[in-house]
């Protein structure tokens, strides 16, 4: 005989009825909880880039089987999938509270194009008449 595991439980934060602690959206009321988390690449079972296991962290779905549905659309789809995987790669963080990689390029390039606020003092029209 096998025992298990007492799971966790949390109120959902709108029905205020007890669901899993791991859930993202309450199963009586189908809202999205307060304490989830956003989505980020830097999770255990990293292979790759690491979207497949933050997506399986995320949603709380076992890690292989994501890995397994994606080289199956991809079978399906011919290649089309593996662009929305490089686009889910571009728009979530690799750390919890970090920036995407597409951020930090656009923040590189508004950086490459922004006047240099060190070392060069303006002068406004007040001073230069005063």
């Amino acid at each position: 005989m096998t025992e298990t595991q007492p799971t966790q439980t949390k109120q959902c934060s709108a029905c205020f009825k007890d669901i899993d602690s791991r859930a993202t959206r309450c199963g009586f009321c189908s809202q999205r909880q307060n304490d989830i988390v956003a989505l980020y690449r830097n999770v255990p079972g990293r292979a790759v880039a690491g979207v497949c296991a933050a997506l399986a962290h995320h949603f709380n779905w076992n890690i292989a089987l994501v890995r397994v549905l994606f080289v199956a659309s991809l079978a399906v789809t011919g290649g089309l999938v593996f662009w929305v995987y490089a686009a889910a790669w571009l728009l979530t963080p690799y750390e919890q509270n970090g920036k995407s990689p597409i951020n930090k390029l656009l923040d590189a390039v508004r950086d490459l194009f922004s006047p240099p606020t060190t070392g060069v003092e303006r002068i406004t029209p007040d001073q230069h008449n005063g």
